[in-house]
């Protein structure tokens, strides 16, 4: 295992306002922040998990899963040792092919995984490369209730692979902010309406041209994303410090406003949603950026808290260096605000925060083209 301290590693004492009843979740008034690097031992294989910060870690939080489109294989990274497992190689075509290019993958649980095709289909297999299913995403019962030119885009699974929970793409207009809960089994589907989200259309931003004979179309739209917490589903959006709580077994759905006081909770800017020119959609989309950002939540269940990093971007003027204002919090189980503190001076933009394992927030860093993890600790 190969270990590499950051020049910035060390101690630092922050004092961290926060509630003073917080004993079910210890007390974060006054916070202890540490930091240093390590690096996946890969043997003499080459890693190109060290290329993407688009990793995936399974339920158990002990491997974590990087799809290679291009030698198509998936990689097998051991958290606990820090090195490389295995290299798992998938077919491109034939009964166990999992299409021509499959850009990225969802895993469903440590038997099975999901490819994502730009062909409008989803392809279910097995980790020993047996294809399981082949779902397109334009059949009549799953296009029913969409309007024209929305399609459903996957963003997780059920552990036992039967649910599929998915948003709505629009890249031509209005944004739906809905996730479609798809029962693989019986072939049915259902809609849960998040809408408090539906805000988000304030903050698209799109461009389009026609170039012969296809269409250009450049969007900025804020994210819509799921993330399992226990036995429940957290649906998240970028640009807005609330989330949804939903339990799949009674079907309850409940909007949780998280409020800090160091930064604001959501977006507020004005913007146009079809700029006239590219230049004016480049204008818009640097602003939304200097306005504040969301991560999602990282559930650590050493300490029972959530973190979360919130961050915005400075003004800048020409070829200035873009500065970023950084911040984590800290909250509890009832998405209550127990900690907060601004980390400019430690790092200057959000980090590709992945996992928490150990009380450790892991986030992603490439050292010189092999996988390594910042990790901070929180005292």
């Amino acid at each position: 295992m190969k270990y590499f301290i950051l020049p910035f590693a060390g101690l630092l004492l922050f004092s961290c306002g926060g509630n003073s009843d917080q004993s079910s979740a210890g007390n974060y008034a006054d916070i202890t922040i540490s930091m240093d690097t390590v690096v996946v031992d890969s043997g003499d294989e080459i890693l190109m998990a060290g290329t993407s910060s688009n990793l995936k870690i399974n339920n158990a939080g002990s491997k974590l899963f990087f799809w290679d489109v291009q030698s198509f294989q998936l990689e097998l990274i051991d958290l606990e040792s820090l090195t490389l497992d295995e290299k798992k190689s998938f077919e491109r075509d034939g009964p166990n092919g999992v299409g021509r290019y499959p850009y990225d993958i969802h895993l469903i649980n440590d038997e099975q995984l999901a490819f994502n095709n730009f062909t409008q289909s989803i392809i279910l297999a097995k980790m020993d490369g047996e294809v399981i299913r082949n779902l397109r995403l334009n059949e009549e019962w799953l296009k029913a209730d969409l309007d024209e030119g929305e399609s459903l885009t996957p963003l997780a699974f059920s552990e036992d692979g039967q649910l599929m929970y998915c948003g709505i793409n629009n890249f031509f207009s209005k944004s739906n902010s809905n996730i479609v809960v798809v029962d693989l089994e019986q072939e049915q589907r259902q809609i849960i309406t998040l809408e408090a989200f539906q805000k988000r259309e304030n903050f698209r931003v799109t461009f389009s041209k026609s170039n012969g004979e296809y269409m250009e179309v450049y969007a900025d739209v804020p994210k819509l994303e799921v993330i399992a917490y226990k036995d429940q589903l957290i649906f998240w959006c970028d640009a807005f410090n609330a989330i949804y709580r939903y339990d799949p077994q009674s079907a309850e759905l409940t909007l949780h406003e998280i409020n800090n006081s160091l930064f604001p909770n959501e977006k507020s800017g004005t913007y146009s949603n079809e700029p006239g020119t590219i230049e004016e959609m480049q204008e818009m989309t640097k602003k939304l950026k200097e306005e504040i950002l969301f991560s999602k939540l990282f559930w650590d269940d050493s300490n029972n808290v959530f973190y979360r990093f919130a961050s915005f971007n400075l003004p800048t003027v020409g070829d200035e260096k873009v500065k970023s204002k950084v911040f984590i919090s800290i909250i509890d189980e009832n998405f209550e605000v127990i900690g907060e503190q601004e980390i400019s001076e430690m790092i200057n933009r959000a980090p590709e925060a992945l996992f928490v394992k150990d009380g450790l927030i892991y986030s992603y860093l490439n050292v010189d083209d092999e996988l390594g993890f910042i990790r901070m600790k929180i005292n």
